[in-house]
């Protein structure tokens, strides 16, 4: 279930609850799950953001530089809007806000807005003994199990196409400039894989940590931990594999790529179907180049019979010969 099915359900649970009298909002605009859901999203863009601030270069122009202070001041006003909302339903982050407060006061480099915590239930309870509000860890679960997947699915996206661009390279590019032309797509290719990879290992994370208060002891059989050498493609082979002895890296078999067809069967998406269709086809050809090597042995070994016999049959033809010539033959 992607995040977008997962906003939808949480609404219509609110809309349901709604129309029977039941309203847990302690404000007008923003309810529970929606201030879960927009810290979700803070958290995307802290990373983000955290990420351009790594690659800015040393000689950026003051364009970049601007609008790279507007993104962060933005941020940070809305960050501070939500924290204020935030202890509407979490009181109890107050006293941890306090001495984070505290502690950058002490500190003499300025707090970026990405180094801000927004203690999600998450947060509280990996880091503190605070209590915590269990619908509020149910809400981040079920939009951070959908982050994992969503996750996954950039993951698959980016894989292919950084696997067409290798192959694509290799056949139609030719001189230094397409090359390099072509070595920065790729470049700006694997930081996308690096990302999706990495909001996986966030969503993976808080999984972890709240499954424990939550009871869910299955969830790692269909989102398992993501390692280095997970992220490669379908036609990626690892040290000492080739096509024929390889194994699909677990993200291409993973519950989540299938989705529910009309009648309930479960697609496999586009890239599964071509992998399936190639793996098949190989197959094919390997069992037809078997049988036809099995024909060709029974072949040479008649060919071979039939020849023998050929050479004794033409001992007999020759007649009239002298003792020698007999002998010879």
């Amino acid at each position: 279930m992607s995040q977008a099915a997962v906003h939808l359900s949480l609404s219509q649970k609110e809309a349901r609850d709604l129309e029977h009298g039941v309203n847990v909002a302690l404000h007008s605009d923003i309810s529970p799950s929606i201030l879960i859901s927009s810290g979700i999203d803070y958290e995307d863009q802290q990373c983000r953001l955290q990420h351009d601030h790594s690659t800015l270069s040393v000689h950026a122009t003051d364009l970049q530089l601007a609008k790279f202070q507007e993104r962060s001041n933005a941020l940070q006003r809305q960050i501070a809007e939500w924290c204020k909302i935030q202890l509407l339903y979490l009181p109890s982050v107050a006293c941890v806000r306090t001495s984070d407060i505290e502690s950058s006061i002490d500190s003499i480099q300025e707090e970026k807005p990405y180094d801000i915590k927004l203690w999600l239930p998450s947060q509280i309870r990996r880091e503190t003994l605070l209590p915590c509000n269990d619908s509020l860890s149910e809400y981040e679960w079920d939009l951070q199990h959908a982050q994992a997947f969503d996750a996954l699915d950039d993951l698959h996206q980016q894989l292919c196409l950084r696997t067409h661009l290798y192959k694509f390279k290799d056949a139609q590019i030719r001189g230094q400039r397409a090359n390099t032309h072509a070595g920065a797509i790729i470049k700006n290719v694997e930081v996308h894989v690096s990302v999706a990879a990495e909001r996986y290992h966030r969503a993976w994370n808080t999984l972890s940590t709240l499954a424990p208060s939550l009871a869910r002891n299955a969830w790692t059989t269909e989102l398992p931990k993501l390692e280095d050498g997970d992220t490669q493609g379908m036609g990626d082979n690892a040290f000492g594999e080739s096509s024929g002895n390889r194994t699909l890296s677990w993200i291409w078999k993973v519950q989540g790529v299938a989705t529910a067809g009309v009648e309930g069967e479960a697609i496999l998406s586009e890239a599964l179907q071509v992998k399936w269709c190639r793996s098949r086809a190989h197959a094919n050809r390997w069992v037809e180049e078997v049988e036809l090597l099995l024909k060709e042995m029974r072949h040479v070994s008649a060919f071979l019979a039939w020849h023998a016999a050929w050479w004794e049959e033409q001992a007999t033809r020759r007649v009239g010969l002298d003792d020698a010539s007999l002998e010879g033959i």
